[in-house]
């Protein structure tokens, strides 16, 4: 697909500037006509085009943008008028054409949450916000559930973003402490084996264990395989996990990490919660809620629990017997609300109290394992240097005492 730029007026005679993707120029002048946009020029784009120009929407993409388009609706804006005013200010490519595209076909007279939910807007607009929008347009106004809908992005951005600085500044030490190492032995430690070299003694195993380790990652070949080999099997790892089988296994080893697999437990617990009992207050129903909560789970261990609780729905049987053949996936303190919520009909409520302990959980989780895992890390390194040092020195020790007998 390339890109194209092009000018042209608008149905009330509006200049408009932009840029579609299309394979040829008549594709091209098509997909302006489909904008609305009556085309003066369109031109090949020249300008580089790095590749996360054309990636799909973030999560904080489609916040930014179901905040702003509450707001407008709520201030009385009307929503084809809404939808051009977000679509001029969204940053994501993608997404901006595609919510000029939805301006479009809601002016010709299409309903706004038919037209959300077109095939190829469904990397755009996930299931939650057409979900969303079709209950909003079904109870006669969009404003009040997606500002929810906005609210609950937000809390899944803040959730994400302390998952992320929980795992990602320890692996940032833990990588600054084997670059350390590796200097250490290959540029370093090799300095001094020279000067045992010379002393011509006997060398302690230790110090000669330590020697070999040295001059294999001195070794520029070495150095270069290990670089290679190492290459090779986190893109062998990464492509693996693209397919079904893969993603499952990755993600249930993911789980049961010493570390990782409690906090990304509670992580999708919490983000689970808070989705479901968003829905559920806005009257989403309870199958079409888990279908969507399956997906917001992010994990296919989860997944695949949830559309098993899903099934149990269908035949008219509680969620709770799922989640208590699962005590790994579910703590006994989940389940048992779970099981509560259901025979008292308080799911909503009691969902989002739920969320609101895991979220805690999760903050005090982060805040807790940077503390924790430094301390391990810092003995770690100075084990290293620890045994590097006794390696040097006991060969002329042992010297030294030998003369002085």
């Amino acid at each position: 697909m390339t890109q194209f730029n092009y000018e042209g007026y608008s149905a009330s005679g509006k200049l408009q500037k932009g840029k579609v993707r299309a394979s040829s120029l008549d594709d091209a002048r098509t997909e302006v006509k489909g904008l609305g946009v009556t085309a003066t020029k369109v031109i090949k784009n020249q300008d580089i085009t790095l590749p996360w120009n054309n990636r799909n929407p973030s999560l904080k993409d489609r916040a930014m943008f179901t905040q702003q388009f509450a707001q407008l609706i709520g201030g009385g804006v009307p929503q084809r008028v809404a939808l051009g005013i977000a679509a001029r200010t969204i940053t994501n490519e993608r997404m901006r054409t595609a919510v000029e595209k939805v301006r479009v076909a809601a002016e010709a007279g299409e309903a706004l949450d038919d037209v959300f939910a077109r095939q190829e807007f469904s990397t755009i607009f996930d299931p939650v916000f057409v979900a969303f929008i079709r209950m909003g347009r079904e109870a006669g106004g969009l404003a009040k559930p997606l500002m929810e809908l906005a609210d609950m992005y937000r809390w899944q951005l803040k959730i994400q973003g302390m998952v992320k600085k929980g795992l990602m500044l320890p692996g940032i030490i833990g990588a600054l402490c084997l670059v350390v190492t590796y200097f250490i032995m290959a540029k370093i430690v090799p300095t001094f084996m020279q000067i045992l070299d010379q002393l011509d003694t006997p060398l302690p195993p230790l110090t000669a264990a330590v020697k070999a380790l040295s001059d294999l990652l001195s070794n520029p070949y070495f150095t270069v395989g290990l670089l290679l080999a190492l290459g090779s099997l986190i893109y062998g790892g990464m492509q693996y996990r693209k397919t079904p089988r893969g993603k499952l296994q990755f993600d249930r080893l993911m789980l049961r990490l010493p570390v990782v697999g409690p906090l990304l437990k509670t992580f999708t617990l919490a983000r689970y919660s808070k989705a479901v009992a968003v829905m559920l207050k806005n009257r989403i129903p309870l199958q079409d809620t888990l279908t969507i909560g399956s997906g917001i789970a992010s994990n296919e261990v989860y997944r695949a629990l949830v559309l098993e609780m899903r099934a149990q729905v269908i035949i008219g049987e509680p969620m709770w017997h799922i989640m208590q053949e699962h005590p790994k996936a579910f703590p006994e303190l989940y389940w048992s609300q779970y099981r509560v919520a259901e025979e008292q009909q308080s799911l909503p409520d009691t969902l989002a109290y739920l969320g609101a302990l895991y979220d805690d959980e999760v903050n005090s989780t982060v805040e807790g394992l940077t503390t924790a895992i430094e301390p391990f890390l810092i003995m770690f390194l100075g084990g290293v240097v620890g045994v590097i040092v006794v390696s040097v020195f006991l060969p002329m020790a042992t010297m030294i005492s030998s003369l002085s007998k």
